[in-house]
């Protein structure tokens, strides 16, 4: 009888590392898995790509007096000028943009910190290319 109950034994226990071995890989995936997405958040944030590459398509758009970056970017998603309009409102709180009214012709070659100068000012639209101001 004891042959049986050592045996119990040794299966639970092998069961119970193998349990504990799944669970660990599990956790490592979920943390590799986390850590990729983090990485490619702050790559947008930080080197952000443009939609598409050059000449790209002008779109125009207008940005009122009230307009919020939240606005701003709805408005920029719906014309296909930026990916991510989360991504966009981070960069804004993050470069401290302040956004001037206007109507602005941007292209879908530009990245979201180029749209980011041009409508705070810090680039001026010239024919497609920008010039510092």
């Amino acid at each position: 009888m004891s042959n049986g109950s050592s045996g119990q034994g040794a299966a639970g226990t092998a069961l119970g590392v193998i349990i504990r071995l799944l669970i660990y890989g599990a956790v490592l995936l979920l943390l590799a898995g986390g850590a990729k997405k983090g990485y490619e958040f702050g790559r947008e944030i930080f080197c952000p790509a443009a939609m598409t590459g050059e000449p790209g398509t002008e779109k125009q758009v207008t940005i009122g007096e009230s307009s919020s970056a939240s606005e701003i970017a709805d408005a920029l998603e719906e014309n296909g000028l930026i990916e991510s309009r989360l991504i966009f409102v981070i960069q804004a709180k993050l470069f401290e943009t302040e956004f001037r009214p206007g109507t602005y012709v941007l292209s879908t070659a530009m990245d979201s910190r180029e749209i980011l100068d041009v409508l705070s000012g810090k680039v001026q639209e010239d024919a497609g290319e920008g010039t510092e101001a």
